[in-house]
């Protein structure tokens, strides 16, 4: 079963509970089902007033203590999740914390970044998507003319691992940099040795003018969609960012 997120443990409480209709019913339009829980969360989901006949807590805390994520934190726990997302009611978190009135939309997670927003957090969450990544596919037609800054995709997110990179060349029409010189087997041998590189032959990424990371993992296959250049994620003076991440497996 591949589990699609994790909430955190009040939203959990009022799931489960079902005191608070207009929550539920909102829950209910946001949540992606199935969602990932813990021994530990359950025992804490107990203590902030999770209502459940003692026998059927036990039985269900027993089969949770059996899973080998049973003690995990929430974000571990998240990793483990297809979104890698812990869906929240607290406005003041960062990913892979998401609001689950403001983050979600048609189970699309939503992420906008001011200008002057830490990009941080949207860097590290890439990275969890990736974690166990198999397979990647980039698009985006100056990804090599802006190398000096995507170059950090390869550097800091992409797994140390057997990894098959694909991506899409610019787009007929579109003068920049061929991608091709930039990401090629001498460049991402010198990373990884197990990495491979080859020319998407995904039609939706060919001759494409948007900007877009597929991620395929054992979890299922991630799209990311980005509003600006993937630049805009490590360059100094970025423009306003939105990435919308959804299941297209």
């Amino acid at each position: 079963m591949s589990y699609q997120m994790v909430l955190d443990t009040s939203l959990l409480v009022a799931y489960e509970n079902m005191d608070d209709k207009n929550k539920v019913k909102r829950l209910h339009k946001k949540l992606v089902l199935p969602y990932l829980t813990n021994k530990r969360q359950w025992i804490e989901a107990r203590n902030l007033g999770l209502k459940m006949p003692e026998l059927e807590y036990r039985q269900y805390l027993s089969m949770l203590a059996s899973q080998p994520e049973s003690d995990d934190d929430l974000v571990t726990l998240a990793s483990k999740s297809l979104l890698k997302i812990i869906l929240t009611e607290n406005d003041n978190l960062s990913l892979p914390f998401v609001h689950y009135k403001k983050g979600m939309v048609n189970n699309q997670v939503t992420v906008t970044l001011s200008p002057t927003d830490n990009r941080i957090y949207l860097k590290k969450y890439l990275e969890m998507l990736c974690c166990n990544a198999k397979k990647v596919i980039i698009c985006d037609n100056y990804f090599a003319q802006n190398w000096e800054n995507t170059c950090s995709l390869f550097h800091s997110v992409l797994p140390r691992k057997e990894l098959v990179i694909e991506f899409s060349e610019i787009a007929v029409g579109v003068a920049a940099v061929q991608n091709g010189s930039k990401i090629n087997s001498n460049f991402v041998h010198c990373i990884h040795p197990e990495w491979s590189v080859q020319i998407t032959t995904n039609p939706k990424y060919t001759n494409c003018h948007d900007r877009y990371l597929l991620i395929e993992s054992p979890e299922g296959k991630i799209e990311v969609m980005l509003s600006s250049g993937f630049d805009h994620i490590w360059k100094a003076s970025p423009k306003e960012l939105t990435c919308v991440f959804r299941d297209v497996s």
